[in-house]
């Protein structure tokens, strides 16, 4: 009996020692200074070195809100990227990591409150709030911080947007489309969308009533939709302008092309017959109905080979390659032949490249310009055979003091042939030579300045003793165009020089 109330004393001593420190260790919990509010939840990340080591499942919902995911970054995510996102709701967050007991408040009106504790070694981000659950009101502060931006985004935006149902009514629409609406009215722009029609459809659309500064032209996009179709319209007056200046240039070009003699076939990047000028039909045969169905540049040179205007090739497949190295040759900086045809016309044709990946291709015809050629050539062999026949050795300079002309008998009283001369010979370079093979004389300085001298001048003549030992009689007489020739005569006594 005794050993019984001794056990049951033991037990009732312990229960109540264990009360008493349950009660006190309650109340240090309860200390003002200490306490952790009822609302606050265990923390939303945990950071270290600059960056999110980890996240609780609703600091990792916060972080879905990033461009990348939590995942993408094995060693975290960068405290930059995540700040900006919780600046949205906590606008003095900075880029700089939070300090030990720092403190941000919303400034939405919900209550919520970050703060920063240090944790075992890392900065632990805990969320407070006025209610029960935080974390939710964090999530809606987000979400109204997100349409805020938005809606800010689509009516600052500076083309029109706007939704319309099935039945085509504007469900809904941006600021510059209801400005534009005011002035226009854009409702007939957009007709109804039926549910067989594509997703997306493009169209340019002309306003009726443009504004006096808006615009004239737009690209108009309509998208399907969850419910109905969304539409972007942009403002496309500058490339309408565009496109009109260079239909413009286009046929002031080909106005101005048009009256050359010069052929001209201008290829797209595309090797597309773009533009093309009378002369070419008038050269080539080909006709305009041909030229205007624009054909590629291959096909081109197929319809000038089956009129016999470019020398038939005697390997077709050869003929094709070349004319491929043809336009590599014109696109990277020049092409130029010519074209001898059985007709007996003679044909130049060129190659030029423009911007863009373009060429152009001129075809002239050169045959006259081929005949007075040939003809000048003969006309000058005929001269050269006819003062070839002289005996006297004879030198013609032009006005400008430059030897146009010698006959075999110069070539062989003074051992020189101009025409082997890797330059134009003056007459300075000639009297030197001359001087070098005679005694010294005035002679040659007086011939440079009658050869160089403007004006009036007299045919006059003088004699010179050469070092072989021949005497030479100089005749110098002006010709036309302000020429001078000059005949060297040997004079028949003159075998030796006399030495008394």
């Amino acid at each position: 009996m005794l050993l019984a109330q001794v056990w049951a004393a033991i037990v009732g001593a312990a229960l109540a020692i264990a009360a008493l420190g349950l009660f006190l260790a309650w109340s240090v919990r309860r200390l003002p200074g200490q306490r952790r509010a009822d609302n606050e939840l265990a923390a939303l990340f945990l950071l270290r070195d600059g960056r999110s080591v980890d996240a609780s499942p609703s600091g990792e919902a916060v972080m879905s809100r990033l461009d990348r995911s939590a995942s993408s970054e094995a060693d975290g995510i960068p405290w930059p990227e995540l700040s900006a996102v919780l600046s949205r709701v906590f606008p003095d967050l900075t880029d700089a990591m939070p300090e030990d007991g720092a403190r941000f408040e919303a400034r939405d009106g919900s209550g919520l409150v970050l703060v920063a504790r240090m944790e075992a070694g890392t900065i632990a981000l805990h969320l407070q709030g006025e209610d029960r659950k935080p974390v939710a009101a964090l999530e809606q502060a987000l979400m109204r911080s997100e349409l805020d931006d938005l809606r800010e985004g689509l009516s600052r935006a500076p083309f029109p947007i706007w939704r319309t149902d099935a039945l085509g009514e504007v469900t809904w629409a941006n600021l510059r489309y209801r400005t534009l609406s005011e002035q226009t009215g854009l409702a007939p722009l957009v007709p109804t969308r039926s549910a067989d029609e594509a997703d997306r459809i493009s169209a340019r659309v002309e306003l009726a009533d443009p504004p006096r500064d808006g615009p004239r032209w737009l690209e108009l996009t309509s998208k399907r939709a969850a419910r109905g179709w969304l539409h972007y319209a942009v403002d496309i007056d500058a490339v309408v302008n565009a496109e009109q200046a260079q239909r413009n240039f286009v046929q002031t070009l080909a106005k101005t092309f048009s009256h050359l003699p010069t052929g001209l076939a201008i290829f797209d990047r595309l090797q597309k017959l773009m533009l093309f000028n009378p002369a070419l039909t008038d050269l080539t045969g080909l006709t305009a109905e041909e030229l205007a169905g624009r054909p590629d540049l291959m096909s081109f040179f197929d319809m000038l080979r089956e009129r016999q205007i470019m020398p038939e090739p005697r390997d077709y497949a050869n003929w094709r390659q070349e004319l491929s190295q043809m336009i590599s040759a014109s696109k990277d900086g020049g092409y130029s032949d010519t074209w001898s045809l059985p007709s007996g016309l003679t044909f130049r044709i060129t190659g030029r490249p423009h911007p863009d990946g373009a060429v152009a291709f001129l075809i002239e015809d050169i045959s006259d310009e081929v005949s007075l050629t040939r003809r000048f050539r003969r006309e000058l062999e005929l001269s050269q055979s006819v003062i070839d026949a002289f005996d006297d050795a004879i030198a013609v300079f032009t006005a400008g003091g430059i030897l146009a002309f010698s006959n075999s008998g110069y070539r062989e009283m003074w051992d020189s042939d101009p025409d082997e001369a890797l330059h134009s010979i003056s007459v300075i370079d000639a009297t030197r030579h001359w001087q070098s093979l005679s005694e010294p004389t005035p002679f040659w300085g007086e011939v440079r300045d009658f050869v160089r001298q403007h004006g009036e001048r007299a045919r006059w003549d003088g004699e010179v003793l050469r070092t072989d030992g021949r005497k030479l009689t100089c005749h110098v007489e002006p010709i036309h165009g302000g020429g001078t020739l000059v005949r060297f005569v040997e004079c028949p006594d003159a075998k030796a020089r006399q030495t008394g």
